[in-house]
Protein backbone atom coordinates (compact mmCIF):
# COMPACT_ATOMS: atom_id res chain seq x y z
CA UNK A 1 0.00 0.00 0.00
CA UNK A 2 1.50 3.46 -0.68
CA UNK A 3 -0.31 6.20 1.03
CA UNK A 4 -0.50 9.88 -0.90
CA UNK A 5 -2.07 12.63 -0.13
CA UNK A 6 -3.95 14.74 -2.70
CA UNK A 7 -3.46 18.82 -2.86
CA UNK A 8 -7.05 19.09 -1.29
CA UNK A 9 -5.82 17.30 1.54
CA UNK A 10 -7.09 13.50 0.60
CA UNK A 11 -5.52 10.44 0.96
CA UNK A 12 -5.36 7.68 -1.24
CA UNK A 13 -3.74 4.37 -1.92
CA UNK A 14 -1.55 5.69 -5.12
CA UNK A 15 -0.45 1.84 -6.20
CA UNK A 16 -4.37 1.06 -7.01
CA UNK A 17 -4.90 4.91 -8.07
CA UNK A 18 -3.39 7.01 -10.06
CA UNK A 19 -5.07 9.98 -8.72
CA UNK A 20 -7.41 11.19 -6.34
CA UNK A 21 -10.25 9.08 -6.49
CA UNK A 22 -12.35 11.55 -4.10
CA UNK A 23 -11.80 14.80 -6.46
CA UNK A 24 -12.23 12.78 -9.56
CA UNK A 25 -15.79 11.88 -8.34
CA UNK A 26 -16.89 15.32 -7.94
CA UNK A 27 -15.66 16.47 -11.30
CA UNK A 28 -19.24 16.68 -12.59
CA UNK A 29 -20.78 18.05 -9.96
CA UNK A 30 -23.06 20.80 -10.67
CA UNK A 31 -23.00 20.80 -14.75
CA UNK A 32 -25.75 20.91 -16.48
CA UNK A 33 -26.67 18.64 -19.42
CA UNK A 34 -29.98 18.94 -21.60
CA UNK A 35 -32.60 16.22 -21.44
CA UNK A 36 -32.52 15.91 -25.04
CA UNK A 37 -30.47 16.47 -28.07
CA UNK A 38 -31.82 19.48 -29.73
CA UNK A 39 -33.35 18.54 -32.73
CA UNK A 40 -33.85 21.13 -35.87
CA UNK A 41 -37.25 22.34 -36.85
CA UNK A 42 -39.27 20.10 -38.62
CA UNK A 43 -36.85 17.23 -38.46
CA UNK A 44 -38.22 13.93 -36.41
CA UNK A 45 -34.80 11.50 -35.43
CA UNK A 46 -35.82 9.34 -32.63
CA UNK A 47 -32.50 8.66 -31.78
CA UNK A 48 -32.29 11.58 -30.22
CA UNK A 49 -34.85 11.24 -27.92
CA UNK A 50 -35.18 9.69 -24.45
CA UNK A 51 -36.71 6.41 -23.78
CA UNK A 52 -40.40 6.08 -23.49
CA UNK A 53 -40.90 9.62 -24.66
CA UNK A 54 -43.67 10.86 -27.02
CA UNK A 55 -44.37 13.93 -28.99
CA UNK A 56 -47.52 16.07 -27.83
CA UNK A 57 -50.47 15.21 -29.96
CA UNK A 58 -51.31 17.79 -32.88
CA UNK A 59 -53.90 20.07 -31.62
CA UNK A 60 -57.61 19.39 -33.01
CA UNK A 61 -58.71 21.45 -35.78
CA UNK A 62 -61.15 24.01 -34.88
CA UNK A 63 -64.68 23.27 -36.56
CA UNK A 64 -66.87 26.58 -37.39
CA UNK A 65 -70.69 26.65 -38.03
CA UNK A 66 -71.76 27.03 -41.70
CA UNK A 67 -72.66 30.25 -42.67
CA UNK A 68 -76.59 29.62 -43.43
CA UNK A 69 -77.71 29.42 -46.62
CA UNK A 70 -79.21 32.59 -48.21
CA UNK A 71 -82.85 32.39 -48.29
CA UNK A 72 -85.02 33.35 -51.29
CA UNK A 73 -88.18 35.44 -50.31
CA UNK A 74 -90.35 34.08 -53.02
CA UNK A 75 -92.86 37.27 -52.87
CA UNK A 76 -89.43 39.69 -53.33
CA UNK A 77 -90.30 42.37 -55.97
CA UNK A 78 -88.83 40.95 -59.43
CA UNK A 79 -88.75 45.00 -60.52
CA UNK A 80 -91.32 44.68 -62.89
CA UNK A 81 -94.62 46.78 -62.91
CA UNK A 82 -98.02 45.87 -63.42
CA UNK A 83 -101.17 48.37 -65.22
CA UNK A 84 -103.40 48.98 -62.59
CA UNK A 85 -106.03 46.97 -64.28
CA UNK A 86 -104.33 44.14 -63.79
CA UNK A 87 -103.45 44.79 -59.63
CA UNK A 88 -106.99 45.69 -59.36
CA UNK A 89 -108.93 42.73 -61.42
CA UNK A 90 -106.20 39.92 -60.70
CA UNK A 91 -105.68 39.43 -64.64
CA UNK A 92 -104.63 42.02 -67.46
CA UNK A 93 -107.73 42.16 -70.10
CA UNK A 94 -107.47 42.76 -73.61
CA UNK A 95 -108.36 46.24 -74.92
CA UNK A 96 -107.36 45.65 -78.71
CA UNK A 97 -105.38 43.92 -81.36
CA UNK A 98 -103.23 45.16 -83.78
CA UNK A 99 -103.70 42.77 -86.70
CA UNK A 100 -100.58 42.61 -89.55
CA UNK A 101 -102.03 42.53 -93.12
CA UNK A 102 -98.73 43.61 -94.61
CA UNK A 103 -95.11 42.26 -94.29
CA UNK A 104 -93.54 38.66 -92.76
CA UNK A 105 -96.52 38.69 -89.82
CA UNK A 106 -99.34 39.24 -92.21
CA UNK A 107 -102.03 37.00 -90.55
CA UNK A 108 -100.96 37.26 -87.49
CA UNK A 109 -103.06 39.24 -84.79
CA UNK A 110 -101.59 40.79 -81.56
CA UNK A 111 -103.10 41.70 -77.83
CA UNK A 112 -103.22 45.36 -76.54
CA UNK A 113 -103.28 45.91 -72.63
CA UNK A 114 -103.89 48.84 -70.81
CA UNK A 115 -101.27 51.27 -70.42
CA UNK A 116 -98.23 51.18 -72.49
CA UNK A 117 -97.20 48.49 -74.70
CA UNK A 118 -93.91 48.33 -76.58
CA UNK A 119 -93.48 47.07 -79.66
CA UNK A 120 -90.43 45.64 -81.00
CA UNK A 121 -88.61 42.27 -82.36
CA UNK A 122 -87.32 40.96 -79.21
CA UNK A 123 -89.66 38.42 -76.57
CA UNK A 124 -89.33 40.70 -74.28
CA UNK A 125 -91.60 43.26 -75.76
CA UNK A 126 -95.70 43.44 -75.26
CA UNK A 127 -96.28 43.04 -79.06
CA UNK A 128 -93.18 40.83 -80.89
CA UNK A 129 -93.08 41.76 -84.88
CA UNK A 130 -90.03 38.73 -84.90
CA UNK A 131 -90.12 38.50 -88.31
CA UNK A 132 -89.16 41.80 -89.79
CA UNK A 133 -85.47 42.56 -89.16
CA UNK A 134 -86.35 46.57 -89.58
CA UNK A 135 -87.90 46.32 -86.53
CA UNK A 136 -85.67 47.67 -83.02
CA UNK A 137 -85.55 44.81 -80.49
CA UNK A 138 -86.55 46.38 -78.27
CA UNK A 139 -89.48 49.79 -77.97
CA UNK A 140 -89.37 50.38 -81.45
CA UNK A 141 -92.63 51.63 -80.71
CA UNK A 142 -95.63 51.69 -78.21
CA UNK A 143 -99.37 51.30 -78.47
CA UNK A 144 -101.08 52.88 -75.60
CA UNK A 145 -104.23 52.84 -74.09
CA UNK A 146 -105.66 55.11 -71.28
CA UNK A 147 -109.16 53.48 -68.95
CA UNK A 148 -109.62 56.44 -67.81
CA UNK A 149 -109.96 58.86 -70.42
CA UNK A 150 -110.69 56.11 -72.61
CA UNK A 151 -108.55 56.97 -75.51
CA UNK A 152 -105.59 55.15 -77.37
CA UNK A 153 -102.68 56.24 -78.52
CA UNK A 154 -99.39 55.94 -80.31
CA UNK A 155 -95.72 57.19 -79.96
CA UNK A 156 -92.66 56.76 -81.95
CA UNK A 157 -90.01 54.53 -79.72
CA UNK A 158 -86.49 54.14 -80.44
CA UNK A 159 -86.35 52.77 -83.12
CA UNK A 160 -84.28 53.73 -86.48
CA UNK A 161 -86.90 53.74 -89.21
CA UNK A 162 -89.90 56.29 -89.35
CA UNK A 163 -93.24 55.01 -87.91
CA UNK A 164 -96.06 56.13 -89.79
CA UNK A 165 -100.42 56.28 -89.34
CA UNK A 166 -102.21 55.72 -92.30
CA UNK A 167 -98.62 56.89 -94.24
CA UNK A 168 -97.83 60.02 -92.41
CA UNK A 169 -94.46 60.15 -90.31
CA UNK A 170 -95.15 60.27 -86.57
CA UNK A 171 -92.69 61.71 -84.61
CA UNK A 172 -94.62 62.38 -81.59
CA UNK A 173 -97.59 60.72 -79.75
CA UNK A 174 -100.86 61.02 -81.94
CA UNK A 175 -104.18 59.41 -80.73
CA UNK A 176 -105.77 56.13 -82.59
CA UNK A 177 -109.13 55.80 -84.29
CA UNK A 178 -110.51 52.63 -85.31
CA UNK A 179 -108.77 50.48 -88.03
CA UNK A 180 -106.06 53.15 -88.46
CA UNK A 181 -103.34 51.72 -90.42
CA UNK A 182 -100.00 51.73 -88.68
CA UNK A 183 -96.50 51.25 -90.38
CA UNK A 184 -93.57 49.57 -88.28
CA UNK A 185 -90.36 48.50 -90.18
CA UNK A 186 -92.01 46.77 -93.19
CA UNK A 187 -94.94 45.49 -91.35
CA UNK A 188 -98.24 47.10 -91.86
CA UNK A 189 -100.93 46.62 -89.09
CA UNK A 190 -104.70 47.42 -88.52
CA UNK A 191 -105.37 48.89 -85.48
CA UNK A 192 -109.13 47.59 -83.59
CA UNK A 193 -110.16 48.70 -80.21
CA UNK A 194 -112.55 47.09 -77.95
CA UNK A 195 -113.03 48.99 -75.12
CA UNK A 196 -114.60 52.73 -75.38
CA UNK A 197 -117.58 54.28 -74.99
CA UNK A 198 -119.16 50.93 -75.58
CA UNK A 199 -117.36 48.87 -73.48
CA UNK A 200 -115.30 49.32 -70.65
CA UNK A 201 -113.78 46.10 -67.95
CA UNK A 202 -114.16 48.85 -65.41
CA UNK A 203 -117.99 48.95 -66.09
CA UNK A 204 -119.12 45.66 -63.40
CA UNK A 205 -123.15 46.20 -65.60
CA UNK A 206 -120.27 44.88 -68.85
CA UNK A 207 -118.20 42.80 -67.62
CA UNK A 208 -121.33 40.63 -66.47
Amino acid sequence: MEMRKCMKGHYYDASVHASCPYCNQGENVGVTVAMVSPVAAGEEDSKTLPLGYQAAPAPAPVSRPLAPAPTVDEDEDDGRTIAIIHKDMGIDPVVGWLVAVNGKEKGRDYRIHTDNNFIGRSDRMDICLRGDETVSRENHAIVSYDDAEKDYYFSPGDGRSIVRVNGKAIFQTVTLNAYDKLTIGKTELIFIPLCGSNFEWGNTDAAK
